[in-house]
């Protein structure tokens, strides 16, 4: 059995550092004087307008994702001249698209818009 070595993990605290560092909703100033720190209502006003923006531009994607493969799993049922053995490889290629689609996908919109940061680019693009 493979012995799990505890400095792999190394990049798990980088990962919680880095995603406590950016993490801006939970800024505030403390009554500092600090040049960085932004008034709490402009920056929510921002932060509701962001994750507008992206919300509006995420949700249809995975709604589209399922129509457009539920199409393609209906043609290849209905019409005869479709039911080939290529045909049934992409209809498989299709469902398992529209699993990804129903399931993954909307979580994945949840956790965009809700946290403003995505941890996988955080992670991997470091100065």
């Amino acid at each position: 059995m493979a012995q799990l070595d505890p400095s792999s993990l190394a990049f798990l605290s980088d990962f919680v550092n880095l995603s406590q560092n950016f993490n801006v909703l939970n800024a505030s100033c403390n009554g500092t004087s600090n040049e960085s720190c932004m008034d709490v209502s402009t920056s929510t006003e921002f932060e509701t307008t962001v994750k507008v923006f992206w919300a509006l531009l995420l949700i249809p994607l995975p709604l589209v994702a399922v129509v457009g493969n539920i199409l393609v799993i209906l043609s290849v049922y209905k019409e005869k001249n479709l039911q080939t053995v290529t045909n049934y490889f992409i209809v498989s290629l299709a469902f398992a698209d529209l699993l990804v689609a129903a399931v993954v996908m909307p979580f994945a919109v949840y956790v965009l818009v809700s946290t403003g940061i995505f941890q996988i680019f955080l992670l991997y693009c470091r100065n």
